[in-house]
C-alpha cells in the first residue's frame, strides 16, 4: 500500500532527530512545543509545498491518560479533543491507510498500534491523579500539546503518539522550562528534575523508550510513502 502524504510534522529536539533518523522520503518539519506556539509557528511560517489541503502526518511522544497504555505503546489518534470539548476528527481516509499498515494480519510488527482520541492540552498535566481524571471525564486515551492547532490548519491529517510516561506516577513540573515559544530552557528543566529526582528519572526512561519506538514507527511507515 501507498500513502500520499506532503508533510510530516515532529516536535522539535529529540523527537525530530528520532523521526529523521527513519529517512523518510518526504518533508520533515520540527514544530515548537505546545498549542500556542505551534499555532504562531503555522500561521507565521510558509511550509514548502503545502496548503490548507495537504495532508499532513503529526509524529511524536504523547502522555498516556489510560491505564492500558505504558511508555512504548503506539497510538493512532481518530480525534483531537480541547479544553472545551470541541473535537475534530482525522482524515478518515488517512487514518484507514495507517491502520492497515500497522495493524494488518500479515504485518511482522511486533506491537499493536491502538485506535484512540487524544487530548490537546494547552499545559502540562504532571500530576497522575488528573491525567487519570482527564481520562476518565474527556474519554481521551493519549495527552499531547500540539494536535488541536495542526488539525485546525490542516484537516486533511493524521496523528501518531508514542506514549512516554504512564498515568500512575507523578511527573516533573517542567512547565516552568518551556518558553512561550515552545524551546526548552535547560536551565529551568535541571531545577524541576532535581526537585523530584525519582520522578525524573522514570520520565527520561520513559522518553527513551518512547524516542527508540518512534523511531522504528517511522521506519515502519518508509516503504509505504511515495517519493
Amino acid at each position: 500500500m501507498t500513502v500520499s502524504l506532503d508533510l510530516i510534522l515532529v516536535p522539535q529536539g529529540p523527537e525530530y532527530q528520532a523521526v529523521k533518523r527513519a529517512n523518510l522520503p518526504i518533508p520533515i518539519i520540527p514544530i515548537p512545543a505546545g498549542l500556542t506556539a505551534v499555532e504562531a509557528a503555522l500561521e507565521s511560517e510558509l511550509y514548502p509545498g503545502c496548503d490548507r489541503n495537504a495532508r499532513v502526518l503529526v509524529l511524536g511522544l504523547g502522555g498516556s491518560l489510560s491505564p492500558n497504555l505504558v511508555p512504548g505503546d503506539v497510538v493512532l489518534c481518530h480525534t483531537c479533543i480541547n479544553s472545551q470539548g470541541e473535537q475534530q476528527h482525522g482524515d478518515r481516509h488517512l487514518l484507514a491507510q495507517l491502520q492497515q499498515i500497522y495493524n494488518h494480519p500479515q504485518q511482522a510488527s511486533a506491537y499493536q498500534v491502538a485506535y484512540q482520541a487524544a487530548y490537546s492540552s494547552d499545559r502540562i498535566i504532571h500530576r497522575a491523579q488528573d491525567k487519570q481524571h482527564l481520562g476518565q471525564t474527556s474519554g481521551a486515551a493519549v495527552v499531547e500539546m500540539e494536535g488541536w492547532a495542526i488539525w485546525q490548519q490542516y484537516p486533511q491529517a493524521a496523528m501518531i503518539r508514542v506514549i512516554s510516561d504512564d498515568c500512575h506516577h507523578d511527573l516533573p513540573d517542567i512547565s516552568q522550562a518551556i518558553a512561550p515559544n515552545g524551546k526548552l530552557n535547560p536551565l529551568a528543566l535541571t531545577r524541576a528534575f532535581l526537585k523530584q529526582p525519582a520522578a525524573a528519572m522514570r520520565l527520561i526512561q520513559g522518553s527513551l523508550t518512547g524516542l527508540q519506538q518512534l523511531s522504528q514507527t517511522a521506519h515502519q511507515l518508509s516503504p509505504h510513502l511515495k517519493k
